[in-house]
């Protein structure tokens, strides 16, 4: 149904106003779920949604699409709010509990905020172990991922320090200085790796305010770096073949595999990792992908090539996955550091190099050899072409050979 601003809609009998304006209603998690997101143009950029039953209990509903519960109260004359949490973490019962308790703390004369039993004196790594590592296991693939930036970029300076204590200067510190820390494979962090650790922080502060740890977004003012996200070093053919033979080489057929299919098929390396057994038919030639990072499933071919790596990997009967970790039922979870010693054995430069180079390596030979942008875009399963195209950077050949083109044009 399509509204006009400021126009009341009845839903089961409650009234309320669509975009800005509200009046209370019967918060329950079907109508919850159906809440608009407000307009792109709303001068808002939340909607509010005010309980009927708990007195300061609302809903709002952010541009994003995001939901989340806030205690809003006024003590001495001043406006305070405390965050209880993102709808779906926290249901509309729960939330009605934390309004009551905190308006009988109130009616006693005592800040909720204040409260003993409000966490507000919680450590940053109280608060990333207690609240933010559950929350991120539930959502996020890649939770390990910001476990170790944790424990590498931020435990150790902040852990111990009250959340509430945390200042902006302190993460634009963390942010800019990574760029001039060597890391332990003796180079200087990229900014895209500034840019991560930025990221959990930003994140953090988010799902911090929505619990009332904190009030204000310290970490706002801190900007990402830009990146040029055009690639520009990949690796050649001639290269890609002393890697493969290299991998043939090593002894650890598990991880020589891993890296052998991501310089074969383009895949991401997580899509990799998560291969199981069950999804390889060797009868068809396929191995199926059942989640993308755009989040479809997709097919990958399989080569006689391919297969000489696979036939090679070691199964465990205990382990679901094709390359299996030493935990028990887990996958491997890296073989960065093994790629960068096959690039040394294979003599291959690995100045600007990481893992998803091969990926870009795949596409760039693949365009180098006339392979179409739309085929390109399938097998590295973009969303957008333009995602396929900041990785088709043709070879210096074929740009001499263009200029020769040109000039013999004119000859």
């Amino acid at each position: 149904m399509l509204v006009k601003s400021g126009t009341p809609i009845v839903l089961l009998g409650y009234h309320f106003y669509y975009n800005n304006l509200l009046t209370k209603l019967s918060l329950f998690e079907p109508y919850i779920t159906v809440l608009k997101t407000p307009q792109r143009d709303s001068p808002s950029t939340e909607f509010e949604a005010t309980d009927s039953q708990a007195i300061g209990l609302k809903c709002l509903v952010g541009k994003t699409g995001n939901k989340r519960f806030l205690f809003r109260y006024t003590l001495n004359q001043r406006k305070q709010s405390i965050g209880l949490g993102r709808f779906g973490d926290i249901n509309v019962s729960d939330a009605r509990k934390l309004a009551q308790k905190y308006r009988m703390a109130l009616n006693e004369g005592i800040n909720p905020k204040v409260d003993r039993n409000c966490p507000t004196r919680l450590t940053i790594d109280e608060f990333f172990q207690q609240h933010y590592l559950p929350s991120i296991k539930k959502r996020k693939k890649s939770w390990r991922d910001d476990v170790y930036r944790y424990d590498t970029h931020i435990a150790p300076k902040f852990g111990s320090m009250l959340f509430q204590d945390l200042r902006t200067i302190d993460v634009q510190q963390v942010h800019l200085k990574m760029t001039d820390t060597i890391n332990k494979y003796g180079n200087l962090y990229a900014p895209a790796t500034a840019n991560q650790v930025l990221m959990i922080f930003k994140s953090m502060t988010k799902y911090a305010i929505d619990l009332g740890v904190i009030d204000k977004n310290i970490c706002k003012p801190v900007k990402l770096f830009r990146l040029n996200n055009a690639r520009t070093r990949f690796l050649t053919t001639f290269e890609i073949k002393r890697l493969l033979k290299a991998c043939r080489e090593y002894s650890n057929k598990t991880i020589a595999a891993h890296i052998a299919i991501l310089a074969l098929t383009g895949l991401r390396c997580g899509e990799a990792f998560n291969i199981k057994v069950k999804d390889i038919d060797i009868k068809k030639r396929v191995i199926f992908i059942p989640m993308t990072k755009n989040g479809g499933s997709r097919v990958v071919y399989i080569t006689d090539m391919m297969l000489s790596f696979i036939a090679n990997v070691p199964l465990k009967p205990d382990n679901p996955y094709l390359f299996a970790g030493r935990v028990k039922g887990q996958p491997l979870r890296s073989t960065r550091k093994t790629f960068f010693k096959l690039l040394k054995r294979a003599q291959v430069n690995s100045d600007g190099i990481c893992q998803h180079s091969l990926r870009h390596s795949v596409a760039s030979n693949l365009a180098s050899e006339n392979v179409s942008l739309r085929i390109i875009q399938e097998q590295l399963s973009h969303r957008s072409i333009i995602s396929t195209q900041r990785y088709t950077k043709v070879n210096t050949e074929s740009m001499r050979q263009t200029s020769e083109t040109l000039s013999n044009m004119f000859s």
